[in-house]
């Protein structure tokens, strides 16, 4: 065969090209990660003028925070920089020569592995282009001693590393880290941390979509999980804090220069976000005790699913009673007294609304539906006390309960007939 078939070979053997090798310059995990929640940001507000009115704002404040809550996690599990360092400094760039280079050498310590950054300027003493990111994973088992089949998995890496010939100053910051005796057990201790952080974060990931599922359902329950969330985040920072290090890692070039550590944008931005989701997340339990009407609102759920109907008594109306009720009489407001109201609602009998749980810090497990218009106008003219004791009004006092749907329609004439009966 010939022409276009035979183009760039020799002798008739394959197309063969040279290497093409390209310095590491992002994080390429990361990276997806971030590009993921922008598009699925962009998504979110694409749809979000097909909402009317001001719920748009509530469902774009509820879904950002849901979106940028998910994305953290994520990042920060897989994040290269839970602990970092870096100097610059002009040490040797490879073994059996005096050549020294000014390097600008930079470590970022993960959970799962540790990133080495090694450059240099173009026009440098040994003449070369020095851009080196290389990356060593820590594993999960410790494996043994020394750097055989058996070794560690980081202690191996290191080892081709060093037959693969890579620069002095990466050689001598991962030495570092296979180190596995006496005091000096940096590798080890940094494994451990992120094993055990990394298990934390994942337990969060399943915690925070449950969370966006219960707020759907029961406001209180959603407002657990993300706490748990939230407290999860906050034990990975502990863990990671407590047993990545007992001696702290430093690591000498020359007499007076020595490359130190600290935390990085992961470990920060996980405990931020993890003391964010638990005051959030008591927030919102606090304002479904005491402001159960507003909290509901701004999920767009109806308040009345927690709610289950009963007939109450005299004495259960009288829990019932509001203390800052306020009642309007012949056009002047008069505030009554709580011996008052407890006397006027103790003669009151109907059907009421109670929260099916409930706890003694809620401001009323019993919800009193609000005056019906027709009613309205009819106690206006009338005493307070009267309207109270009236055993016949227009309109039944759940009226405006929520009832729209036939299913609810028979519900209300199957009430009125047991309120028939029972008075």
């Amino acid at each position: 065969m010939g022409g276009l078939y035979m183009a760039f070979r020799k002798f008739g053997y394959p197309t063969s090209y040279t290497e093409n090798l390209n310095p590491v310059t992002a994080d390429v995990l990361e990276a997806g990660f971030i590009f993921a929640t922008c598009i699925i940001a962009f998504s979110f507000v694409v749809v979000l003028p097909g909402v009317r009115g001001k719920e748009r704002w509530n469902i774009l404040l509820r879904g950002f925070f849901s979106i940028i809550l998910g994305a953290i996690i994520m990042i920060a599990n897989y994040g290269q920089e839970w602990e970092v360092g870096a100097l610059t400094h002009k040490t040797a760039y490879k073994t059996f020569s005096g050549v020294e280079v000014e390097q600008k050498m930079a470590v970022k310590i993960g959970l799962r592995s540790v990133n080495i950054t090694l450059r240099a300027e173009d026009d440098n003493e040994a003449n070369e282009t020095i851009n080196y990111n290389e990356r060593f994973t820590f594993g999960w088992q410790q494996g043994r001693n020394g750097f055989g089949r058996f070794a560690s998995v980081f202690n191996r890496e290191f080892r081709a590393a060093q037959k693969q010939g890579l620069p002095l100053p990466i050689l001598w910051i991962a030495e570092y880290f296979t180190f596995d005796g006496e005091g000096i057990r940096w590798g080890r201790h940094y494994r451990q941390a992120g094993f055990y952080a990394h298990i934390m974060m994942w337990a969060a990931f399943p915690l925070w979509i449950l969370a966006n599922i219960l707020f759907f359902m029961v406001i209180r329950y959603g407002a657990c999980c993300l706490a748990m969330t939230g407290g999860f985040l906050l034990l990975a920072n502990i863990i990671y804090a407590s047993i990545r290090n007992f001696n702290d890692l430093a690591i000498p070039f020359d007499e007076g220069v020595v490359m130190q550590f600290h935390y990085g944008w992961s470990f920060w931005i996980t405990l931020i976000t993890g003391i964010i989701c638990v005051k959030v997340a008591a927030i919102i339990y606090l304002m479904d005790l005491r402001y159960p009407e507003m909290i509901h609102s701004f999920f767009g759920l109806d308040i009345l699913q927690d709610y289950e109907e009963y007939y109450a008594d005299g004495e259960d109306a009288s829990i019932g009673v509001e203390r800052d009720r306020v009642v309007s009489s012949n056009g002047g407001t008069e505030v009554e007294s709580d011996a008052e109201r407890g006397a006027q609602a103790a003669s009151a009998e109907g059907p009421m609304m109670r929260r099916r749980a409930h706890t003694r810090f809620q401001k009323s497990m019993i919800k009193m539906p609000k005056a019906t218009p027709r009613e309205a106008k009819r106690e206006s003219s009338q005493p307070p006390s009267a309207a109270i004791r009236d055993e016949t009004p227009e309109t039944p006092l759940y009226e405006n309960m929520g009832y729209n749907s036939a299913g609810d329609s028979e519900r209300v004439r199957d009430l009125e007939m047991t309120d028939v009966s029972r008075r």
